[in-house]
């Protein structure tokens, strides 16, 4: 148990970036106290010291901090070890696409968002309402901008609703979105929206729970261990609420570049929006539609990174959406009360149409077996990886317990030792023992688990009582 505890900078660079795992979401660089890495060719570089080795960092290695290290979405804890400290007593429903309170389907009603949107509009209808309403000061998203190439984007923050709106539709292609939360920052935006992929979804939850005591070491002093938890707990402190995108996998740029452009002879600049719904889908700003089909594209253009997760349905988010069986609909998981809050609130201004999931029984079984797929695709390797199985829950308390443990046996002084939590915990309060938590509800009418060798049966839709509608859901008259 204790092994897994304190992940660091070499970790880190040696077990994802130098195995191939790294997801280039970027969060380790953003959280960095000590400019020691940089985003370079989407992956994190050692660049404090050109002539150490790409593994080294003088302060993980000197006073200690491995901040980076403990974000890292591709490290324990993974999502899976992660649903006790995060969700705790309060989730409502858990199964095989994670926790949730509520699950539905649903299209915005403002056809200017509908018209670009990948499929029901919700996450950018959400955005532009919450804006408008004063539920946000920004968003991150990506989009393609006026200086990026086409097809292409890159993360961005923005304020204004119009900017919002024309954020709408995916591309396909990796975008770094943790990185902009940097801009979030300078820019002191104190509630933001943020949208990202499950592996950019994850670090934010690391961000948050993961405990602040592995700051701790003895050659540190108060105010280095507070500059620390500064980066590592500052931008999710900013956040007011995430969406999370369900997501199997992301193309390399030669999709763009050589199958669209070059072979089909496609200009990326005739280029609308794409989707992906058995087949990749080209919109073209003529009103054609191309199509590439997706087992070619996941075999010649899937990332290879993508392969090392297994988060299909964002199951940290506190809204998760996606559109896997659906036509022009989305379908949304609500899984934290501060998802469910924003949605009430966003579905009381009359700008969304819903449906129970029960009516939508072919979303429902796709999703399932896409999150099943998801999960039994990562290669297992090492517990520090957290793919190996029978891992435990992450505990902050034994995090914290461990750190104590680990420092006790060092010269520093009791009073010493005190002022480094008051600064790694900025003050507040310390992880209490938990002596459990209360498991959620399975899905409604699981089957579970099959005996070896048959196929697992796919559990029915919730009805609207059990968690398969909107927050006070009542059926038309």
């Amino acid at each position: 148990m204790s092994s897994l505890y304190h992940n660091t900078f070499k970790d880190m660079m040696n077990d994802v970036v130098a195995a191939g795992s790294c997801c280039e979401c970027g969060s380790c660089v953003l959280v960095c106290p000590h400019n020691v890495i940089e985003y370079i060719d989407g992956k994190p570089k050692q660049t404090a010291k050109e002539s150490a080795a790409f593994d080294y960092c003088g302060i993980s290695e000197g006073v200690g901090c491995d901040v980076c290290a403990s974000v890292c979405p591709r490290l324990w804890p993974r999502e899976q070890h992660l649903r006790d400290t995060q969700f705790g007593n309060d989730r409502g429903y858990e199964g095989v696409f994670g926790v949730y309170r509520h699950i539905f389907v649903a299209r915005t009603r403002r056809d200017d968002i509908l018209q670009r949107a990948q499929d029901g509009g919700i996450v950018t209808a959400l955005l532009a309402w919450a804006r408008e309403a004063g539920e946000i000061d920004g968003a991150v998203v990506s989009a393609v901008g006026e200086n990026d190439n086409p097809c292409f984007p890159t993360p961005k923050v923005m304020t204004e609703v119009e900017e919002i709106k024309s954020s709408a539709s995916s591309w396909y292609t990796y975008c770094p979105n943790n990185l902009a939360l940097a801009e979030a920052e300078e820019k002191d935006l104190k509630q933001v929206a943020f949208v990202g992929v499950p592996c950019q979804i994850t670090p934010l939850s690391k961000m948050t729970y993961v405990d602040p005591s592995i700051l701790l070491a003895a050659k540190k002093k108060p105010q280095i261990v507070s500059r620390q938890r500064g980066f590592m707990k500052s931008y999710a402190e900013r956040l007011s609420f995430n969406i999370g995108l369900f997501c199997t996998e992301v193309f390399r740029p030669e999709l763009m570049t050589e199958r669209i452009e070059q072979q089909m002879g496609i200009p990326l600049t005739e280029v609308s929006k794409f989707n992906v719904k058995g087949e990749v889908l080209i919109y073209k700003k003529d009103g054609d539609i191309a199509r590439i089909p997706l087992e070619e594209a996941m075999h010649e253009y899937q990332r290879p990174e993508c392969k090392h997760c297994g988060d299909f349905s964002a199951e940290l988010a506190d809204i998760a959406c996606g559109g896997v069986g659906t036509d022009q609909a989305t379908i949304v998981v609500l899984r934290t009360q501060r998802g469910e809050d924003i949605w009430r609130k966003f579905e009381a201004a009359g700008l969304v149409d819903v449906w129970p999931i029960q009516e939508n029984k072919k979303a429902w079984n796709i999703l399932q077996r896409l999150a099943q797929r998801q999960h039994d695709r990562v290669p297992v390797t090492t517990p520090r990886n957290g793919t190996t199985p029978d891992l435990p829950q992450y505990s902050p308390f034994e995090e914290h317990q461990f750190s104590l443990a680990q420092i006790a046996h060092t010269a520093k002084s009791a009073e010493d030792i005190e002022a480094a939590l008051v600064a790694a915990y900025a003050g507040g309060p310390r992880p209490l023992e938990v002596i459990g938590y209360m498991a959620g509800q399975p899905i409604p009418g699981d089957p579970g688990e099959p005996p070896p060798g048959e196929k697992r049966k796919l559990p029915p839709p919730p009805r609207p009582d059990q968690g398969g509608a909107p927050p006070g859901w009542t059926p038309a008259a």
